[in-house]
């Protein structure tokens, strides 16, 4: 499938209030694609929904995905309103920040539910329609699910999850037609992980504080821009940056290196080097 093929497809967004749910929105409107745009904040929502064209090209749709019930009535709404499903991006995602000895009862539970259940629910759903359209998943992930990150362990470990199920995914529907792609995007501006994190104690987040812009950090449409073009290609997985790619690639030739690294972030040396 090639972009001018998107003009009239139905694209479902989950996470699509801000940041890179919003931007892919954005993208495959302007592409031709009809979609419904998925998350918590109605308002945002349907202002979004507005701006995209309104009913006839852009619907919004209110849910939490950590809830079945309301995964399906997404799914049952974009069918009802649109006649079908073409592609559906699993990017609602949150964050639960803090060294894990200091995390609480249902933090990590919190932390699974949205990022890996909640793409359970949402494909599960869609999939009959999906198998109908020979459509595509994209599942929004991470590097940090590639290689594991201090102080987001349970972060990491969700979208580690999120990587597997993909990769299962892709070979178990390769005989209806279905694509799956994992993308995992490294450090991305305009995101607002921390406005709606779990942040507990030795957390480097802070809600006040603005993150210093890391090597390889992407905008958020960037990263639109590729999600859309995966969607397209349908590889089964596609690393983001050039610097996020090469701490993939360095941990999978010499994990003890990034390891070391790591350390030093946690003692607080390197960033006190990259200042």
């Amino acid at each position: 499938m090639d972009r001018k093929d998107l003009g009239d497809k139905v694209v479902i967004v989950t996470g699509a209030s801000t940041g890179i749910g919003r931007a892919t929105a954005v993208a495959f409107r302007r592409a031709g694609a009809r979609v419904v745009v998925a998350a918590r904040s109605r308002p945002q929502l349907e202002s979004l929904a507005e701006q995209l064209g309104g009913p006839s090209v852009a619907l919004a749709h209110a849910l939490d995905v950590a809830e079945e019930t309301q995964c399906r009535q997404l799914i049952e709404h974009t069918v009802a309103h649109f006649g079908g499903i073409d592609v559906l991006i699993n990017n609602a995602g949150m964050v639960v920040s803090g060294r894990f000895e200091h995390l609480q009862p249902g933090d990590v539970e919190r932390q699974f539910a949205v990022n890996l259940f909640g793409v359970v629910y949402c494909t599960r759903a869609a999939l009959p329609y999906l198998k109908q359209s020979r459509g595509v998943v994209v599942n929004v992930s991470s590097v940090a699910g590639l290689i594991g990150t201090p102080t987001t362990g349970a972060y990491g470990a969700s979208k580690a999850a999120l990587n597997a199920l993909g990769r299962a995914l892709w070979a178990e529907l390769q005989p209806y037609g279905v694509g799956v792609v994992t993308v995992c995007p490294y450090f991305t501006s305009g995101v607002q992980l921390a406005q709606k994190a779990i942040i507990r104690g030795g957390s480097p987040h802070r809600r006040e504080t603005p993150a210093r812009r890391a090597p390889g950090t992407q905008t958020a449409e960037q990263v639109a821009e590729i999600i859309v073009d995966a969607a397209c290609r349908r590889p089964r997985l596609v690393v983001l940056s050039p610097f996020g790619r090469l701490v993939w690639r360095l941990d999978r030739l010499a994990p003890w290196l990034v390891d070391y690294l790591m350390q030093q972030v946690i003692n607080g040396r390197l960033r006190s080097l990259l200042r």
